[in-house]
């Protein structure tokens, strides 16, 4: 699979070339209270991963051209062209992942270019002229506390300690025009970092891109680590630096061709009522709790913006397929770099909200080899926050498969000596099962391979043979047609 085509850095190069493929469908008339939602939701719990991405106009009591847009990454084709992929060749996910995975072997992170000016400096109000309302910020789900401007965003913190820049995608609610409040999970780098300000007694300073592009979307979803900056890390799937704006206030860093971007502080004592939001779990999980207020004092944005949407539902959902790509791809990362052998693929599962469900196929090599497998992957980046079910297969099974994945747990496993129950492991008040402030799960890891001493005389799969489902394939087209 080819990795060389160009990534985008700019919302709008990346959504012509969606439209050209007839992978984006326009919307008009919708409103932004749960209508956009709604039938985002709508349309994707029917078609799943073959759904267009949707571009709301003409929203009631906007202007026409200032849009959202939903589902920028939920296809395989669109995600494909977002990492630089040939997107004919997207009907296999082990294909799309390991094509990747080859493609980032050689990965080089690029530091960003500032720059004095970009698309996103086309309109800048400041101060008494800050309205974030005057874009079409939705409603997403039915029960939501309040408008959510931040889903499909980038939230940008600078470590005060070491100075690096943190780009994460964490949920912001519009209080008033010229306020929101954000919820960032315990142990997440932006809490981390935010924290720190509190501490010292002082506001914490903030950017959030909330129309953001293709590359640096990719990198505020993934997980990594404090050695690698995000920007610097999209510059190098990019291949060439991101072009960054300082903000006025701040001096953090966004990209130029960014959307809409809004700057401003976290008070460090000022707190506002946030949730609850429809959540990753597909629940209003969490309720609404009192989050920190954040003060926009700048907002930038081109002329017609777009802002970028997220909204997660009981799955199938828009995002979740880009969700569980990139991190499966980040589970692979840990593995290999926790030294675990012969792991030969990784699927989180749509099923499992991407997060809750994940299978890992290797190669048995040795004894307890599934199991150390399995317990160091229920730890590490990204099932280490919030995990609950990590099954290992053997290498004939397909971790993509959840019926592969099924048939295995349900031949190859025996509950009384192949689950292994974990305790007191990283979790949340998003989890729906924690119930207080003890901010603990468990979650079990399930050997579904074949016992090590039986992989000799085990009973052989029955199932037509790849040479001869080749043959009939060939000797009866109109079948298979």
């Amino acid at each position: 699979m080819d990795m060389n085509r160009m990534v985008q850095t700019d919302l709008r190069d990346f959504l012509a070339e969606c439209e050209a493929a007839g992978e984006l469908k326009t919307v008009g008339g919708a409103h932004w209270n749960k209508e956009m939602g709604a039938v985002c939701e709508v349309l994707y719990r029917e078609k799943v991963d073959k759904s267009p991405a949707l571009m709301f106009d003409n929203i009631p009591g906007y202007p026409k051209g200032f849009r959202t847009i939903y589902g920028m990454l939920g296809s395989p084709f669109r995600l494909a062209l977002s990492l630089g992929m040939e997107t004919g060749e997207t009907h296999n996910r082990m294909e799309m992942l390991n094509a990747y995975r080859t493609k980032m072997r050689s990965h080089a992170p690029i530091p960003p270019r500032v720059v004095n000016s970009g698309p996103v400096t086309e309109n800048i109000d400041r101060d008494g002229d800050v309205d974030v309302l005057k874009f079409p910020v939705p409603i997403h789900h039915e029960l939501d506390g309040g408008r959510y401007i931040g889903t499909a965003c980038g939230v940008v913190i600078r470590d005060p300690d070491t100075g690096r820049v943190n780009v994460g995608t964490y949920r912001v609610m519009v209080i008033d025009g010229k306020r929101c409040a954000s919820y960032i999970s315990n142990g997440k780098q932006g809490r981390i970092y935010r924290d720190k300000y509190f501490a010292a007694g002082k506001p914490c300073p903030v950017a959030i891109i909330v129309g953001i592009d293709p590359a640096t979307y990719m990198a505020a979803r993934y997980t990594l680590s404090d050695k690698v900056a995000e920007y610097d890390w999209a510059g190098g799937l990019c291949g060439r630096p991101v072009d960054v704006v300082e903000g006025e206030l701040t001096g953090l860093p966004f990209p130029a061709r960014s959307e809409i971007v809004l700057e401003g502080e976290i008070s460090p004592t000022e707190k506002a009522l946030e949730g609850p939001f429809g959540e990753w779990t597909g629940y209003y999980a969490g309720d609404a709790q009192e989050e920190p207020v954040i003060h926009v004092k700048r907002v930038y944005y081109r002329n017609d913006p777009i802002l970028t949407c997220a909204a997660s539902q009981k799955p199938p959902h828009s995002h979740l397929f880009e969700r569980c790509f990139i991190r499966s791809a980040a589970l692979i990362d840990s593995l290999e770099g926790a030294g675990v052998p012969d792991v030969k693929g990784v699927w989180v599962h749509q099923a499992g909200s991407g997060r809750t469900f994940v299978s890992i196929a290797i190669k048995q090599r040795y004894f307890g080899h599934a199991n150390q497998v399995g317990i160091v992957a229920s730890q590490v980046n990204p099932v280490g926050y919030c995990g609950r079910y990590i099954v290992v297969v053997d290498d004939d099974i397909d971790p993509t498969d959840i019926h592969d994945v099924i048939w295995a747990m349900g031949t190859r496993s025996d509950p009384q000596k192949d689950f292994n129950v974990l305790t007191h492991c990283w979790s949340s008040r998003l989890d729906t099962m924690v119930f207080d402030q003890n901010l603990y799960n468990s979650r079990v890891v399930i050997n579904a391979c074949i016992p090590y001493e039986h992989i000799k005389d085990f009973p052989k799969v029955a199932m037509t043979s790849p040479e001869l489902a080749a043959e009939v394939r060939g000797k009866f087209p109109d079948v298979f047609a």
